[in-house]
């Protein structure tokens, strides 16, 4: 290195060589400890990417590969542009995909029913390596969520918490890396927008906000409380009705792009192999998808599964009268946002807090799904600590109690390409009934007490965060 004036000078590229240039400055006098953390984090993901892998995994793989080689889309529940970036990266590593596998997803004679496919190729040798490609977008978006927490918490000590806690959380584990679910891609675009929103570039915002949709629906309900938070910062007419066409073509443009793929791709037509009893198929035909052996359109499949999964109550009346605990929760917790006088990007947090809580209180929901309110919940803890902690901790611990729902899919098959024979093992709840013991009991008393948590933390986070002082004085 030369010496020009008493001085060193650096060279050109070591300025672009510098690592630290990803962090924000508040944590830059702890660049030894952050990089320590990620290197384990990165160490526990890298080990865990070919070694598990559930159904949904197994499934996700198909489609994309169909997809890569034949450009035929075959439909599902989850939107389409995910199965386009899996199939991305297929055909970038397409020398090392295992021809095993690769001829099973394409081939036109051979008969696996559908629903028994992922189990079978879950066992095939090369799997590993099929989980590890199919499993990089979730690493690259996983670690990006890590590092982006560190910009959207200003406080040093709860930003390095922050960073801890998501690169070791065995939920963020759980779902990416054991059960195989691709939730984290919409996760980081919700993360940035609310790391926009924290900084004022709505624009950028609503843009993230928008590919989050994209890439799963889910993100869809947090929408209206932007909308009002803009609204409110916006005075006049015309300046209001401005931001709500933004905010509406922020909506509309992601789920109708999801429809115009599904429109427009070619889809899938493959004949039908029929096993010998005549209730097993796994031919698709055209535009139509086949959830759980029913027909169905994609979206709206999608959105009668969630509103069918709230908990509801039901009259005693000859007519049918039902009242959805969920929807009717957020249209309460919709309402007091209006309300409240003083939003801002903070408040903002704390609802969305709020809104997923209630979602897992109130809904039955799929393990990837509790994977959507990690970083709120996280970032709560970081900053807050006791006595949320605590709370946080029961929560996590009863999730894993909760999925006993899920039986095999949730707990031994994604064993399956670590071990053949876990295909043959019974799930945990079976194996308890097996033994005698009364497991929907028990799992309905550990949904109970989970549910009761997430209500508690979020009486808690409503009291004591959200609503004005003088309100709780009252």
């Amino acid at each position: 290195m030369n010496e020009v004036g008493g001085t060193r000078s650096v060279p050109w590229w070591a300025r672009y060589a510098d690592w630290t240039r990803l962090l924000p400055e508040s944590v830059k006098d702890q660049s030894r400890r952050i990089a320590k953390l990620f290197l384990l984090g990165l160490a526990l993901r890298i080990v865990l990417l070919p070694i598990f892998g559930g159904t949904d995994a197994a499934t996700s793989s198909w489609i994309s590969t169909v997809l890569m080689t034949k450009g035929q889309l075959i439909l599902s529940n989850d939107p389409p542009p995910i199965f386009y970036l899996h199939a991305l990266v297929f055909e970038a590593f397409r020398p090392i995909y295992p021809a095993t596998i690769f001829n099973r997803f394409l081939s036109p004679v051979a008969f696996t029913p559908s629903m028994l496919l992922p189990i079978s190729i879950l066992r095939e040798p090369g799997i590993g390596v099929v989980l590890t490609l199919l499993k990089l977008p979730y690493l690259a978006f996983d670690l990006a969520s890590a590092v982006l927490l560190l910009w959207l918490v200003r406080e040093p000590q709860p930003a390095i918490r922050a960073f801890k806690i998501w690169l070791f959380n065995p939920i963020v584990l759980y779902v990416s890396y054991f059960f195989g679910q691709f939730d984290i891609v919409a996760v980081f675009f919700v993360i940035l927008a609310f790391y926009y929103n924290q900084h004022g570039r709505r624009n950028a915002a609503l843009l993230a906000l928008s590919v989050a949709i994209l890439f799963k629906d889910f993100a869809i309900v947090l929408v209206p409380f932007f909308l009002v938070l803009y609204l409110e910062q916006k005075p006049g007419f015309f300046a209001r009705f401005k931001e709500l066409l933004k905010v509406a073509l922020a909506s509309a443009a992601p789920l109708a792009a999801q429809f115009l793929i599904a429109l427009t791709q070619t889809p899938f037509y493959e004949s039908a192999n029929y096993a010998l009893t005549g209730d097993q198929m796994n031919g698709f035909f055209g535009r139509s998808i086949y959830n759980r052996g029913e027909p169905g359109v994609p979206l709206v499949q999608g959105f009668l599964t969630f509103i069918g999964y709230s908990m509801k109550l039901t009259t005693f009346s000859p007519i049918p009268d039902v009242i959805y605990l969920f929807p009717l929760a957020y249209l309460i917790l919709f309402v007091a946002w209006i309300l409240l006088r003083g939003k801002d990007a903070g408040k903002l947090w704390n609802a969305t807090v709020v809104l997923f809580l209630l979602i897992y209180a109130l809904n039955l929901f799929h393990p990837q799904w509790f994977l959507w309110g990690q970083p709120f919940l996280i970032v709560l803890v970081a900053r807050q600590r006791k006595p949320v902690s605590p709370l946080y901790a029961g929560i996590v611990a009863l999730f894993f109690a909760y999925i006993l729902y899920f039986d095999a899919i949730a707990y031994t098959l994604p064993l399956i390409p670590l071990i053949p024979a876990a295909a043959f093992w019974p799930g945990p709840t079976s194996m308890m009934r097996n033994a005698g013991l009364p497991a929907d009991l028990i799992l309905n008393l550990a949904r109970t007490a989970f549910s009761g948590l997430c209500l508690a933390l979020a009486f808690l986070l409503f009291r004591n965060v959200w609503l004005p002082s003088r309100t709780r004085e009252q």
